[in-house]
């Protein structure tokens, strides 16, 4: 894929061989060769709106292990940028003044997170700084209850590949084409 990702048209998505496909979903929703094999299987689609609507009843239909799995694809915030996709080093924002601080507190938040729960902590983070995220974290901590806080970090996965496809899509329509 190109430098600057963008999506192609559902149409041409729709014929697309296995492992070029993957390469769309990774786009929207990380690596996750579990949920990319159902949504492939799922095609054709009319729209990313209707892709990203199978993919949410695919991932309610998925046991608790495979739905771990699928939400443990997502990195984690604070994560190194090397660690990251490019979107995900675009959404979690810039650096700030105390960026140390604030990699040590997500560090710290997330092994909290994930010796309560045992998966990965996913918040939608659109567009707000990563210290803004510390008291939701916090929250979702301490209410302990495991299968709703999965339900709610799938539902975050779902939200950010709409808004990861809307935003791709406006890209690719705004592109020069050639």
């Amino acid at each position: 894929m190109s430098a600057q990702p963008s999506l192609p048209a559902i149409s041409e998505t729709n014929h697309l061989p296995l492992a070029e496909f993957t390469q769309v979903i990774s786009l929207l929703f990380e690596p996750t060769a579990l949920l990319t094999r159902r949504i492939y299987d799922s095609r054709p689609f009319e729209s990313y709106d209707q892709l990203l609507d199978r993919a949410a009843e695919l991932i309610g239909d998925l046991s608790p292990l495979e739905q771990l799995e699928v939400v443990n694809a997502h990195p984690r915030i604070g994560e190194r940028a090397t660690n990251l996709s490019a979107l995900s080093r675009v959404e979690q924002g810039t650096k700030s003044a105390n960026e140390d601080a604030v990699l040590a507190k997500w560090a710290e938040l997330n092994r909290k997170y994930e010796d309560v729960y045992g998966f990965r902590f996913v918040v939608f983070v659109n567009g707000r700084s990563k210290e803004s995220l510390f008291p939701i974290a916090e929250e979702r901590i301490a209410h302990g209850n495991k299968i709703k806080e999965l339900t709610t970090g799938l539902s975050e996965m779902v939200d950010i590949a709409r808004d990861r496809a809307r935003k791709l899509q406006t890209l690719s329509s705004s592109s020069p084409k050639i």
